[in-house]
């Protein structure tokens, strides 16, 4: 049987979660871009190109959700695939000079949020929550490879 206190702990969680990514999407709206899409700008970093495959793991999207998610930011100009050298059956993903542009801007813009929504709260009491939430993470991943 749950506590009121139990409840409300993974209530928080889900509303916090959910008001994150309402905030995120409104913020990443006026880019032009998605939550998703933003993930996978980040991972695509540096003039070396990322294989198809390693920007699916790192995101955890599916491959042919990234297939998607890469058509639409191709569309948008701000990635280049192009045929991975090493591999035939794969391809890497560029930003474009566009892309870049993008990425670095709202990469600062995230990086100054993150200390807005932490702001009053004591490190200390951060820390806490990190630790609890990586021990949630961690039961799952064990839950999950029974």
């Amino acid at each position: 049987m749950k506590t009121t206190g139990e409840e409300s702990f993974w209530r928080l969680i889900a509303l916090t979660g959910q008001a994150m990514r309402s905030y995120a999407d409104q913020r990443l709206k006026t880019y032009d871009l998605t939550v998703e899409q933003l993930q996978v700008l980040k991972q695509i970093e540096g003039d070396g190109g990322q294989p198809q495959n390693r920007l699916s793991l790192f995101t955890g999207k599916s491959p042919a959700n990234m297939t998607r998610i890469l058509d639409r930011l191709e569309k948008k100009n701000r990635i280049v695939r192009q045929l991975n050298p090493d591999d035939r059956r794969s391809s890497l993903v560029f930003l474009t000079k566009e892309g870049k542009a993008l990425h670095d801007e709202v990469i600062n813009l995230f990086d100054g949020l993150r200390s807005e929504l932490v702001n009053g709260i004591e490190v200390e009491k951060q820390l806490v929550a990190v630790e609890v939430l990586k021990g949630i993470r961690e039961n799952i991943e064990k839950m999950s490879e029974k």
